[in-house]
């Protein structure tokens, strides 16, 4: 708009319009430096306010529009990184983060990213100090403020309560365990479930274990107590006991012999009546440790004047021995949890039985329930299988298979059985590792680290027996 349409217009507006016969006077006066400069003055005037009023506007845009920023948590690695333009703060240019002090939080103007391990739960107000693209370098920041919702580590969530040391049937809250197994190693460690600790109540786990070098046979014992019974951790601790004393008096035997010498017919002729003949060993000695367990724990409910049932817990055991061609493994299972046999080069995992379900979720079988050995029903508790290598054999109670195989049937595919190796590998969310190639007390310091491991829902005891 020139100066001249300028005041034609200003002049309409007031209702003055230049006649005809005054256009002559109106060259005139606007041609006058006085009414150039102040027209001049207006047009710039307006300008200004348009400019601040655009400017402004594009600020407060910028205010307006939210910037999400993920939920962090304390302990866990954050990483997020702002892209103005994709937020869709186009007319964003020199901008920087004001971050409280104490959160374990920087800003690397770098790579535009916020990043680093928070400290402490709770809701923080971050600065975001911005400059429109066009201001210049010198030009003051405006100040958007930006929510961070930190969240607390969950385990921080839970007490950790010691049990009572003067009950007579208290056990330490964790123990582990770290020893050589023929040409193998066997670490075991059991820990107490958060939802045991939280309340200051027991461990009800319970493990066990021997190796005879001289005959070259070991066993492995798990123990699960139910967690409905008073005193569950007594009876897993005299079903792993009774099964290791029962095993060593069979070495001790003559019963050994006929098992053995069964072993090796079938080894060296692996046919169906060979094979059917050590099945009925293993059965029978591996019935008796079974059974013994079982009338150990009777005696002592007997003793105390309670009921068995006060005393229920599950019982996985293995008896293992390394020959020229493999390793023979036999086991007994009653209840829930597992065993497994992994072998990383091929992938492919045997699982030594099939865990007890009862109808309604969170129900299983136990070592004191009456019809365990009724009309040989425990039979088809007892495996055995010759390997002739095997990177792993795990026995694992509930706590473990619950959160890292989910389901029963889970159990049957070979993809958890190299997951649950991967992770005690160090591929979790933790990075904790076992160290296998360390001390006894390395692996089995690590070991129980890694029974920290962290599954929402699944806080219950937690144990695990590792031949590697």
């Amino acid at each position: 708009m020139t100066k001249r349409s300028f005041v034609e217009a200003l002049l309409r507006h007031k209702q003055m319009p230049v006649s005809e016969n005054q256009q002559a006077l109106f060259e005139k006066f606007v041609s006058e430096g006085q009414i150039e400069r102040a027209v001049q003055m207006i047009i710039n005037t307006q300008n200004e306010i348009v400019e601040s009023w655009k400017e402004r506007s594009l600020i407060d845009d910028i205010l307006q529009k939210q910037i999400i920023l993920p939920n962090a948590k304390v302990n866990k690695a954050y990483s997020f990184t702002f892209d103005p333009v994709g937020t869709g703060l186009q007319e964003m240019g020199d901008f920087e983060w004001n971050i409280p002090e104490g959160l374990g939080l920087t800003f690397d103007e770098n790579v535009n990213t916020l990043s680093g391990t928070p400290l402490q739960p709770g809701e923080f107000v971050l600065t975001l100090l911005f400059r429109l693209k066009h201001h210049p370098a010198d030009k003051p920041f405006t100040e958007k403020k930006v929510l961070l919702v930190i969240n607390p580590d969950p385990k921080s969530l839970w007490q950790n309560l010691p049990s009572d040391e003067q009950d007579k049937y208290w056990q330490p809250d964790q123990a582990a365990v770290a020893l050589p197994f023929g040409d193998r190693k066997l670490v075991i460690a059991s820990k107490r479930g958060r939802s045991h600790a939280h309340e200051g109540k027991f461990r009800d786990d319970s493990f066990g274990c021997d190796f005879n070098a001289e005959k070259g046979w070991g066993i492995i014992a798990v123990a699960d107590g139910a967690g409905s019974a008073k005193y569950s951790r007594k009876g897993a601790d005299i079903a792993c006991k009774a099964a290791v004393g029962s095993f060593q008096e069979l070495l001790s035997g003559d019963k050994i012999a006929g098992l053995e010498e069964a072993i090796t017919a079938y080894l060296n002729d692996p046919s169906e009546d060979s094979q059917k003949k050590v099945s009925a060993q293993f059965i029978e000695q591996l019935g008796k440790l079974a059974f013994t367990a079982q009338g150990k724990i009777k005696q002592e409910a007997q003793d105390n004047g309670a009921d068995i049932k006060d005393y229920s817990t599950t019982l996985i055991f293995a008896l293992v021995k390394k020959y020229a061609v493999g390793y023979v493994i036999s086991s007994f299972w009653v209840g829930d949890g597992g065993i497994g046999i992994y072998q990383e080069t091929t992938g492919d995992a045997f699982v030594m039985g099939t865990p007890d379900s009862g109808e309604f979720a969170g129900q299983t079988r136990f070592l004191t329930m009456s019809d365990i050995f009724a009309n040989g029903a425990y039979v088809n508790r007892i495996r055995f299988k010759v390997v002739p290598d095997f990177t792993t054999l795990l026995l694992m109670t509930d706590g473990l298979t619950d959160p890292k195989f989910q389901t029963d049937g889970n159990l049957q595919k070979n993809e958890y059985w190299r997951q649950l190796w991967q992770d005690l590998g160090g591929a979790n969310d933790d990075n904790a590792k076992v160290n296998f190639a360390g001390t006894p007390e390395d692996v089995k310091e690590s070991l129980l680290n890694w029974l920290d491991f962290w599954s929402p829902g699944n806080h219950d005891d937690r144990t695990i027996a590792i031949l590697y």
